[in-house]
């Protein structure tokens, strides 16, 4: 490994907090994340991709559908739910720290790849982890009739020396690898081999550390704006402007559109108008004024006369111009030209309303702008202003803190983990959050980033998943109760401020923040509330009639969890907890003939009762008051089931020496 990739790989340990892991793994989880990061927009978790220990020739198992990674069957489901068609990308990781590509270990590579796709009574043994994906795998298969085209299979094998095409590789890669070619089940198949170089360039993309250049004719540069330090119009050839579309492989720079608010939408109508537009040699020869054009923010533009260098760019209006573009390259001549605006901002106000204003000229989803309102940036400032050691961070824009190697990963909060975290600790409904994020949003709209409500409850709720994250990884929860996350966090919060629903209370919410982040300082005290929050989670899975495999979405379990803590937290509150057969200590207050009237240091309400005269002392006694006197303090042993059975409170023997 050269100093570059041990640079990368010692800022990527530290990022996502994984000093304790051998280097090998650190660095299978580094290229888990370099690779998978060029196949979708969502921030994504490389442990999800990391396959278990023991795992013959794989590394690395990533499903993608419609660029959304899917780790969970309740993850296919609600992206068939909510899509007409499906676009399903398979991608295997070998990852070696080894200088030298290695005939017999690309072997198991591809072996472990044949093996995931075999039939289950052909396949060998696995673990549970990998049955999951290949349950997935299933799911998606039985859905064929909606796909678009074939999946595709992409092989990565990484190593950090040297890729040489003619070292004779390549025919065993190209045997290897033809069965899939031939099955008729995948769309494309590609064997990538990763060098080195392949690394260092991966890395600087996801890192967005690079540059591209384009040549801009006709342009004109924008009057002086407040906000923005520079701007241009111009014109571009289409050709031209494809080249900033791509990676170090050809594939398009995905992350190059993270500040789109909308993905690409396939072939629909206006696509295809493109498309024919650019197929079309006389239409295409006019694309620049049949076309709306595109819009780019970057965070340095340098300028010498045509040439354009654009720095660390984002295409914040154009994704589905794009995207065609770029698909149908081969069709592009010389003679089709696109407008292209080139924007460098100096505040983030500007950026959000650039954004906002660009992509409303079209239709999009609603919740594609939900983080550019004033409420989350106003959260992302209350984020930022929690003490250092429990600070998290909330991201508005997918991977906007990729850059800032000096932030934890792990830390790190998505809009879509922030609404899950919320609903299920302040709206009492985890069984929810296993659908998508824009559903949830329509769905909670009158009860989730309400004006009125406090940050506080947000931040909170994104700190408990932060912390059950950070259990469940290092192995202090097992990994059964991962799927159950967000009813641990709902179990938790009932345990320590109640199970009322609480939105839009500010005051109401800031009191609960104030003793939930009190727990969270207190270790210990954390600890053994997760402690009765799992008891509470087992008793109420044990008592469900619900399939096992609907237990986490179901509304029954929330509803006999919430039950369980509410059986806790009575018990735990209630001061009356004395039954017969408990031994007490009591005082002395008066004595008659024949009883002795005492209370009972306890808390218990029920705190008196009385002792008859031979329950006192094995012998007889001519005068009790000659026995005891006020103020004698001894122990005795409850004898009667009901306190109030008795006016005289609970019928006591003393305990004789």
């Amino acid at each position: 490994m050269n100093k570059i990739i041990e640079s990368f790989l010692e800022t990527h340990v530290k990022e996502y907090s994984i000093e304790n892991m051998k280097k090998e793994t650190a660095f299978e989880h580094f290229i888990n994340r370099c690779i998978i990061n060029k196949y979708t927009l969502d921030r994504f978790d490389p442990n999800d991709v990391m396959t278990d220990e023991g795992e013959k020739g794989l590394d690395g198992v990533a499903i993608i559908i419609n660029d959304k990674l899917v780790v969970t069957k309740d993850d296919v489901t609600s992206i068939i739910n909510e899509s007409n068609s499906l676009e399903v990308k398979f991608i295997f990781i070998q990852s070696k720290t080894s200088e030298s590509f290695s005939g017999s270990e690309i072997g198991d590579f591809v072996y472990g790849v044949k093996a995931f796709f075999e039939s289950e009574e052909k396949r060998p043994k696995t673990n549970e982890k990998m049955e999951t994906l290949i349950e997935i795998k299933d799911i998606i298969y039985s859905h064929s009739v909606d796909f678009n085209e074939s999946p595709t299979l992409d092989l990565f094998y990484v190593c950090c020396g040297k890729w040489n095409e003619d070292n004779g590789l390549q025919d065993r890669i190209n045997i290897e690898i033809k069965p899939f070619k031939l099955s008729q089940d995948f769309s494309v198949v590609d064997f990538l081999p990763y060098g080195s170089e392949k690394i260092i360039l991966t890395y600087k993309e996801l890192k967005k550390k690079i540059s591209r250049t384009i040549i801009m004719e006709k342009k004109v540069s924008f009057p002086k704006i407040e906000g923005v330090n520079q701007a241009y119009l111009g014109v571009v050839k289409c050709k031209d402007f494809v080249q900033i579309l791509k990676d170090s492989d050809g594939n398009m720079l995905t992350n190059i559109f993270e500040d789109n608010v909308r993905d690409f939408q396939g072939y629909n109508s206006v696509n295809l108008e493109i498309k024919e537009t650019i197929i079309n040699e006389v239409d295409q020869a006019r694309f620049a004024v049949l076309n709306n054009g595109i819009t780019i923010m970057a965070k340095t533009i340098k300028v010498t006369g045509d040439t354009v260098e654009l720095f660390d760019y984002q295409i914040v209006n154009g994704c589905q111009s794009s995207y065609v573009l770029f698909e149908n390259e081969k069709y592009i001549n010389d003679l089709s030209h696109v407008v292209v605006k080139v924007i460098e901002v100096r505040e983030d106000v500007i950026s959000d309303r650039v954004i906002f204003t660009t992509n409303r000229q079209t239709e999009v989803k609603s919740e594609a702008f939900t983080s550019t309102k004033h409420f989350h940036k106003r959260l992302q400032d209350f984020y930022n202003s929690i003490e250092p050691q429990f600070r998290l961070y909330y991201e508005r824009r997918s991977k906007q803190y990729d850059l800032a190697d000096n932030i934890s990963k792990n830390k790190v909060v998505t809009l879509t983990t922030q609404i899950s975290s919320y609903i299920s600790m302040f709206l009492n409904e985890p069984h929810s959050t296993h659908r998508y994020y824009g559903e949830l949003l329509n769905s909670y709209k009158n009860k989730i980033f309400l004006d009125s409500d406090g940050y506080e409850a947000y931040y909170v709720a994104a700190y408990f998943n932060y912390y059950l994250d950070k259990k469940i990884k290092v192995g202090t929860i097992a990994k059964k109760y991962k799927k159950f996350k967000f009813h641990l966090m709902c179990a938790m919060r009932g345990l320590h401020v109640g199970t009322q629903v609480s939105f839009g209370q500010t005051r109401k919410q800031r009191k609960e923040f104030e003793a939930l982040f009190s727990l969270v300082k207190d270790e210990r005290s954390m600890e053994q509330c997760l402690k009765t929050a799992i008891m509470c989670l087992d008793e109420a899975l044990r008592s469900s009639h619900v399939p096992v495999d609907e237990h986490h979405r179901s509304k029954e379990v929330t509803t006999a969890l919430l039950k369980q803590v509410t059986l806790y937290t009575n018990a735990k509150g209630s001061l009356e907890f004395l039954k017969i057969g408990d031994v007490v200590h009591c005082t002395v207050t008066s004595v008659s003939q024949s009883f002795i009237n005492v209370t009972i240091k306890t808390d218990d309400s029920r705190n008196y009762g009385s002792i008859h005269i031979s329950r006192v002392a094995k012998k007889y006694i001519e005068n009790l008051k000659d026995e005891v006197k006020i103020g004698d303090i001894f122990q005795t042993k409850i004898l009667n089931d009901d306190f109030y059975e008795s006016k005289w409170g609970w019928d006591l023997s003393k305990i004789i020496e």
